[in-house]
């Protein structure tokens, strides 16, 4: 999928008529648009792009939700701001956080019960579902940085581990040798 939040406009669009498979004259006849202004919404770069009004017709000639899933992206845009993981033990607590949220969704849709889920239930798992995938992001942003680096370039988080710890055997084995001396 995509990075929709490093998308300009006329790269999700070109990415819907690409999914689609359609020609421009083709997503303009079922827009109902002139072919001139489809093309100049595809060729022209960000000086000229559709309005809002647009949107729906323009997903609905595509047959796609990439418009949509873009400018959702664009809205909710902080998760582009997390800062790089440090080590691993921050990715995995990203990840425990992102395992805590479907607990809660369980949690929820447990304690329905037999009496099934309601229109207020279902507005609460919605919610949670919403927390699910922030925290998803979140972790998605932590390793933003490592995973956009050239393959050699690359260094993994391994390294980016905290420092080693004595086992517990190594230490009495250690207090074993310091008593004989």
């Amino acid at each position: 999928m995509p990075d929709y939040t490093t998308m300009t406009a006329v790269e999700a669009l070109r990415h819907a008529k690409d999914v689609s498979g359609l020609t421009a004259e083709e997503i303009a006849r079922r827009a109902g648009l002139p072919v001139r202004v489809v093309r100049s919404y595809l060729d022209r770069g960000a000086g000229y792009e559709p309005g809002l009004g647009k949107l729906p017709g323009l997903c609905r000639a595509l047959g796609n939700r990439v418009l949509l899933d873009w400018l959702a992206a664009q809205c909710e845009g902080g998760h582009g701001n997390t800062p790089a993981a440090k080590d691993r033990a921050e990715v995995l607590t990203a990840v425990a956080r992102v395992v805590a949220c479907v607990g809660d969704v369980q949690r929820c849709l447990a304690e329905t019960g037999e009496r099934g889920i309601d229109r207020g239930c279902a507005r609460e798992i919605r919610g949670l579902l919403g927390d699910v995938m922030a925290e998803c992001r979140y972790a998605q942003g932590l390793l933003r940085d490592l995973a956009g680096e050239a393959a050699g370039d690359m260094r993994p988080l391994c390294c980016l581990k905290a420092p080693e710890r004595r086992r517990w055997w190594r230490f009495w084995a250690g207090r074993d040798e310091d008593a004989a001396s």
